[in-house]
């Protein structure tokens, strides 16, 4: 009897073991407008409206992002998306797929987070939580300090073209590489403009050989090879002088299961400031900046992956609240002076 208990025991955590065994394989992502992302996403709306006692219905605002663990028997979604609320009260007849968003409510959506559990073709939520609107404090702005850009721009044509011949001159593969993503950019007032750039490149089929500079004839080399980079280039349009700076990379081989650009760059160690210019004569011109464009800059390879964030489901048009006029404030009936008011003819008897 006693030998039979400790079977069962060694049985059940053997496969508590395995079980917590199977989720080993990395979380990839999904796509944010598939089908089984976008039940996912209502199922937990319908949950996490049925928590409510009081106020609205919230209804999908955007799903921002999407991915998913498997084992042999499971698969867990994992999402983050974006809610508003609707017309429709607590407690009605009505879910939020057949409500209007409330034009008076707040302009910035929640940001909702939950987890759903698929066990052969069952779905069964784990976890969703929105949380309130975000505070932002107001400060004032610091001048001189990094300021984030938006990776699209085309101020960052001459620091990346710079960054990306720069690292093409660095390593001694046989194959130029080409740009693949840019992760995040700032840049920084100081004599000039100083950007810091986070990008990866791709190897591509152009042979240093064949080839001096990256052209539009450049395509991904079937052998997967990344690089992942740091740069720091100043800028001087005005000067007409080349820019300068450090670029640090580290490569890889091949993107594993659920890769993000940038997702295992190793710690680097930080270059040394640039020299800090300073004026030469106020006389400077300030036209554009000269230096030839050696690389190609194309939004290709920015497009957004995954179609994150989604479509909004509906459009939100915000009314805004007028003020209710005060008859009192109007402007007071005009008196004439045969009501008995003094006028100026008063003055001169």
């Amino acid at each position: 009897m006693a030998a039979k208990k400790v079977l069962s025991v060694l049985a059940a955590c053997l496969s508590c073991l395995f079980w917590a065994g199977g989720w080993a394989q990395e979380e990839v992502s999904l796509f944010c407008d598939d089908k089984s992302v976008q039940e996912a996403v209502d199922l937990a709306l319908v949950e996490y409206n049925q928590m409510l006692t009081s106020g609205n219905l919230y209804a999908l605002y955007q799903i921002h992002e999407a991915k998913q663990a498997k084992n042999e028997s499971r698969t867990e979604l994992s999402m983050r998306f974006t809610s508003r609320e609707t017309l429709c009260p607590i407690g009605g007849d009505k879910q939020w797929r057949d409500c209007e968003y409330l034009p008076s409510g707040s302009k910035d959506p929640k940001t909702c987070e939950s987890k759903i559990l698929v066990t052969g073709g069952r779905k069964e939520l784990l976890f969703v939580d929105c949380l309130l609107e975000r505070v932002t404090s107001s400060r004032a702005t610091c001048l001189g300090c990094p300021e984030d850009i938006n990776v699209k721009s085309e101020d960052l044509k001459v620091p990346l073209s710079y960054s990306l011949g720069k690292a093409n001159s660095m390593h001694d593969d046989l194959n130029l590489f080409i740009l693949n993503t840019i992760g995040s950019a700032s840049r920084q007032v100081v004599a000039g403009f100083r950007y810091r750039l986070k990008f990866d490149m791709q190897r591509s089929n152009c042979t240093k050989k064949d080839f001096s500079e990256v052209t539009p004839e450049c395509h991904p080399h079937e052998e997967k090879m990344f690089v992942h980079c740091n740069s720091t280039v100043d800028v001087a349009p005005w000067r007409h002088e080349a820019p300068e700076g450090h670029v640090i990379c580290v490569y890889s081989r091949r993107r594993p299961p659920g890769w993000s650009p940038l997702r295992n760059m190793r710690l680097v160690t930080t270059p040394p400031p640039l020299p800090v210019k300073t004026d030469r004569s106020s006389e400077e011109s300030q036209e554009g900046n000269a230096t030839p464009n050696p690389l190609s800059f194309t939004t290709t390879a920015l497009e957004k992956s995954f179609n994150c964030p989604s479509k909004e489901w509906k459009e939100f048009v915000p009314v805004e609240a007028t003020p209710p006029t005060n008859p009192s404030l109007s402007a007071p009936p005009s008196i004439s002076p045969g009501d008995g008011a003094f006028s100026d003819l008063d003055l001169l008897q």
